[in-house]
């Protein structure tokens, strides 16, 4: 019996939400407002804080999904490519809290201290899944007890 879990998370903490839409209304406020007249370095300010920062934390998710196949995960548009970890790549797969700044340094694809690379978008609930190779990838989540039932039940199954 196999069972699948796939989870999409998104960047929308209000804190979060709140600093981005700040840097774009001060960019666009800087570049059109205090300058009449645009000239490229008020375009390029526009085009960077005003318009491609706030369309870059939009798209940005992590996508996982456990399945027959192992473990997958990405997070677009950074990782567009499925990373998969087969079942047979797999030798242990635990659920562990995190302190994700002082642990991590943040939020996003980080690298954590004696853990391994982080891929977190919010919260301190990750799974921590280690390979044969002895590689350790954390793999954040809201669901925690569903994923692991997912991985039990499919890891077992292979």
């Amino acid at each position: 019996m196999s069972l699948e879990y796939h989870e999409t998370q998104y960047f929308r903490q209000p804190w979060l939400i709140s600093l981005i839409a700040g840097i774009a209304i001060i960019s666009w406020y800087t570049a059109l407002v205090t300058e009449p007249v645009a000239g490229p370095v008020q375009i390029g300010i526009i085009l960077a804080f005003g318009v491609l920062l706030p369309l870059f934390f939009a798209v940005l998710r992590l996508e996982t999904h456990v399945s027959v196949d192992g473990i997958s995960y990405r997070m677009p548009p950074i990782v567009r490519k499925d990373r998969i970890i087969p079942w047979s790549d797999l030798e242990a797969a635990d659920q562990i809290t995190i302190r994700p700044i002082r642990d991590c340094g943040g939020w996003g694809i980080r690298y954590c201290r004696r853990e391994g690379i982080a891929y977190l978008i919010s919260g301190n609930q990750v799974i921590r899944c280690k390979k044969q190779t002895g590689e350790k990838v954390l793999l954040g989540t809201r669901h925690p007890e569903e994923m692991m039932r997912a991985i039990r039940t499919n890891y077992r199954a292979d």
